[in-house]
């Protein structure tokens, strides 16, 4: 939706009534967004198109492994990274077109996806033991290297869960403060 179309008011009018609406010419103008609500979705566009790629690349990539490691986490990550990135495409469509939702669904897509990658990093980090070595491996690692090994692989998922979370957060609130008049 472009809002720089012009119409004579009487044509408003006429359209106005067709449709069934009982606003005025003069109503219905003040009701449209102002122009300068619109001036930072090119910007948004182009970060939802980068996004959107990476996104399409890492599903690509989680596929593949999860052909060769099939598993029921591998196939929530491809479950996840597949929902984000086809609503990261139509962000990125939206914010191209002028559409008035595109920071309302940037926010709520980058959001849920900055949540999914803190839960992730704080379950591997906390819950679960992060190294598993094959025994052949294990024998060749005394205790205080595995453990070694292990808490640096615990710090790892720590700092990933973090810093995914809020990197992608900070994306989805770049994407909402586009609709904001002030922002």
């Amino acid at each position: 939706m472009k809002p720089s179309i012009h119409l004579p008011r009487e044509k408003i009018a006429e359209l106005l009534q067709a449709s069934g609406s009982t606003l005025t010419p003069e109503e219905y103008a003040a009701s449209l967004p102002p122009l300068a609500a619109f001036a930072k979705y090119p910007g948004r566009a182009r970060a939802a198109a980068w996004s959107k790629n990476i996104l399409i690349l890492v599903t690509v990539i989680s596929v593949l492994v999860a052909l060769f490691d099939f598993g029921i986490e591998n196939l929530i990550i491809v479950i996840g990274l597949g929902t984000v990135s086809y609503f990261e495409t139509r962000v990125h469509r939206y914010f191209r077109e002028d559409n008035p939702a595109a920071p309302g669904l940037g926010f709520r897509n980058q959001s849920g996806f900055a949540a999914g990658i803190l839960i992730y990093g704080l379950y591997h980090a906390v819950a679960t033991s992060p190294v598993t070595l094959p025994p052949e491996y294990r024998d060749l690692v005394d205790a205080p290297t595995l453990l070694l090994i292990e808490e640096v692989t615990r710090l790892a998922y720590l700092v990933v869960g973090i810093i995914g979370g809020i990197s992608q957060f900070a994306l989805a609130w770049y994407y909402r403060v586009a609709g904001s008049q002030d922002g």
